[in-house]
């Protein structure tokens, strides 16, 4: 039957997916044991899941439509060299907000001399001289998660203590280089758990960047247990070059009545995978979860969101959108699952995707997993063109053809932008957006 692998082709796939696959472990552990972390308990006990989950198989269904060969058939490198080759004029170039308080990584390691003096009101210490572990991982149980966790170089711990409203946000801004010398690559791993206090405000905004046009492997963790009546915004903005690939998981935890928003702008990454997990384990709670994705050429996006609710009155609202063109690849897979205890739950969840390239692909999967009676729980996901009767209005008021796409691509994208809970950071994410549209 037509279409169908045979038996020989399939064993022959598994046997090179297998090979690749056990060639970029024995990568990853000597990068892990030559690593300053190798010593360290924990992260030894993150790099032995590693192992024993392994890169996935063959056929494996949550990696169908995002190919890794390219990513596992590469030679990597940590890259050590902690010289501050940035200076403070080339930081105001690079960084989208410097009014408030300013966490400056360069490929993994904190560089004290770019960032803030002081963070108070937030407690700022790194992993190596705290006595408690991060939390792990709510769902999600595979090999890059942990990946990060054993080969972040300086993890972060970020504590704000009960009843502070904190009006300035505290911005995070890691930025990845390439190589060098020979073939390799560089690979450099950023972690961060936050602990929010009780009756508090805070935003965090994680910022990542590329300093040039080399490839690079960067993966990122940020967890985040957000206490009682607290009101928490994140914002993720990814702008690598389009040669590097991107491995991010987020883990968030509500506690009562708190108020959550979330929104990632996903840009440029050859091939980019995003995993944003949430649980709402306090009654009450509310939650905003965004995101936008631009893929170009044949760039691959890949975004995972999970959402439980597991106690009742909480409310979750999501919106996904994606621009897709030339031959990019852009894959969504939502899922929003009510515990037996979390009576009234009101989850939503839209995914809209604009198909603009002829070879462009757009593959979607919302789910809902339901164990509650009395809930309102709704899914819904479109993908489409640019519609003719608005290209039709606007070129019949003298606007051309390529004005009048653009300026419909801008209209789309704004409802995401406008979601940002920050006017000076939505216009400096929107003038990113116009740029990037411009030149289609």
């Amino acid at each position: 039957m037509a279409g169908l692998l045979t038996k020989s082709y399939r064993a022959e796939k598994q046997h090179q997916v297998t090979k690749l696959n056990q060639q970029a472990l024995k990568v990853f552990k000597t990068i892990f044991h030559g690593s300053k972390r190798a010593k360290e308990k924990q992260a030894k006990a993150y790099w032995e899941k590693a192992e024993k989950i392994g890169f996935p198989p063959f056929g494996h269904e949550d990696w169908h439509y995002t190919p890794l060969a390219k990513v596992l058939n590469t030679q990597y490198q940590l890259n050590n060299d902690k010289v501050n080759t940035i200076t403070a004029d080339k930081l105001k170039q690079l960084a989208i907000y410097l009014d408030g308080w300013n966490i400056i990584f360069l490929n993994g390691y904190f560089i004290p001399a770019l960032s803030s003096n002081n963070f108070n009101p937030y407690q700022i210490q790194m992993m190596d001289t705290l006595a408690q572990e991060f939390p792990g991982p709510i769902v999600n149980d595979e090999i890059f998660l942990y990946l990060t966790e054993s080969l972040a170089a300086q993890p972060l711990f970020i504590k704000l203590a009960d009843n502070q409203q904190v009006e300035k946000p505290l911005y995070i801004l890691n930025i990845t280089s390439g190589l060098n010398h020979g073939d390799y690559v560089n690979t450099s791993h950023y972690r961060y758990h936050l602990a929010i206090g009780a009756n508090c405000k805070s935003q965090v905004i994680e910022h990542f960047i590329s300093i040039d046009d080399k490839p690079h492997l960067t993966g990122s963790r940020l967890t985040a247990n957000i206490g009682d009546n607290s009101y928490f915004s994140h914002i993720k903005l990814s702008v690598e070059n389009n040669q590097s690939s991107h491995f991010a998981h987020n883990d968030i935890l509500s506690g009562t009545d708190c108020q959550i928003t979330s929104s990632g702008i996903f840009i440029g990454s050859a091939l980019f995978r995003h995993h944003t997990n949430v649980k709402l384990n306090g009654a009450g709670s509310r939650l905003a979860l965004n995101s936008l994705l631009l893929p170009q050429n044949r760039q691959i996006v890949d975004t995972r969101t999970y959402i439980e609710h597991n106690k009742p009155f909480c409310e979750s609202r999501q919106l996904h959108k994606t621009i897709a063109q030339d031959a990019s690849k852009s894959i969504f897979n939502g899922m929003i699952k009510v515990a037996p205890a979390a009576l009234k739950t009101d989850g939503k969840m839209i995914n809209n995707n604009l198909l603009l390239g002829k070879q462009s692909e757009i593959y979607t999967k919302p789910q809902l997993e339901i164990y509650a009676d009395d809930v309102k729980c709704s899914h819904g996901a479109t993908v489409g063109c640019i519609d003719d009767e608005q290209l039709f209005y606007l070129r019949s008021r003298g606007i051309n053809i390529n004005n009048s796409k653009y300026m419909i691509m801008v209209a789309f994208a704004d409802e995401v932008i406008k979601a940002i809970d920050s006017e000076g950071i939505s216009n400096k994410v929107m003038n990113i957006i116009q740029q990037r549209l411009a030149r289609v």
